[in-house]
């Protein structure tokens, strides 16, 4: 099995990383974002505007990065699954003595961790320019913090529905639903509808945010976690601790993996 998964997560990635798409949709979305008066630069190089500390600078851009380049890579990798079946490859596949399981989970790192290389590197890029700019090398160390326990964990639970959901509904159908999922749940706030915001289940890493880094936006004032007075779904917002932010890092990852288990379900009952 081990040699199955590892064959299929080389593969998969050799296929991901060579897509044209994989690093002009990301790049194209950095551009637009800072065409249109986003504060990411801003934030970080502008004296007048930038945060006091390195953490901060750095943690309040893996939020930006992640949240806006989590659109694209969802909706890049709504095809990977399927793209056997549409091929007519997938009977050939399942023929081999390789296990459907190995070759899923390599699918879904192999693909998921090339679409999120750009990603990566644009979050890298900026965190070692603001280092060298403001002389503050510390700024790399919490970089990797919130890559670990913010951007890692949204993005697995990203692509593990970005693979799955797809083999129910047609792929152009998710990525109009992801988009409008990812405004609704990540950007909305409580008290303007019922939303997933702020919740253990929100994959821009609220309570990580909150509890672990003690991070509440580029000012100190935003609320990232926690519950909101009258505001629906106040269940699933707890008061933001290190036990409720692994809580929520761990609530993704079985998602994810649930996921994950659903799409593997459905297609060997369509394979039979």
């Amino acid at each position: 099995m081990m040699h199955a998964f590892g064959a299929s997560l080389r593969y998969e990635f050799r296929m991901q990383i060579h897509k044209r798409s994989v690093w002009i949709v990301p790049a194209l979305t950095l551009v637009l974002f800072v065409l249109i008066g986003g504060s990411l630069l801003r934030d970080l190089f502008d004296p007048a505007e930038r945060p006091p500390d390195a953490r901060t600078a750095v943690v309040g851009l893996a939020v930006q990065l992640h949240a806006l380049l989590s659109i694209g890579f969802g909706c890049l990798l709504a095809d990977r699954l399927i793209r056997d079946d549409r091929l007519r490859v997938a009977p050939v596949l399942d023929a081999t003595p390789a296990r459907p399981v190995a070759r899923l989970l390599g699918k879904y790192l192999g693909t998921g961790a090339a679409t999120a290389i750009p990603i990566a590197v644009a979050y890298l890029g900026f965190t070692v320019a603001y280092a060298v700019n403001t002389g503050a090398p510390e700024a790399l160390g919490w970089a990797l913090v919130a890559c670990g326990v913010v951007i890692l964990p949204g993005l697995l639970f990203v692509a593990a529905v970005a693979l799955a959901v797809p083999l129910v509904v047609p792929a152009p159908l998710f990525r109009v639903l992801f988009v409008g999922y990812w405004m609704w749940g990540n950007v909305v706030t409580p008290d303007l509808m019922p939303t997933l915001s702020r919740t253990l289940i929100h994959p821009l890493g609220g309570y990580p945010l909150a509890a672990l880094l003690d991070f509440r936006g580029i000012d100190g004032e935003d609320t990232l976690a926690g519950p909101m007075p009258g505001a629906a779904l106040n269940f699933l917002r707890p008061e933001p601790t290190a036990a409720t932010a692994w809580l929520s890092i761990a609530i993704l990852l079985v998602l994810a993996a649930a996921a994950l288990a659903g799409g593997h379900a459905l297609r060997a009952r369509r394979a039979r």
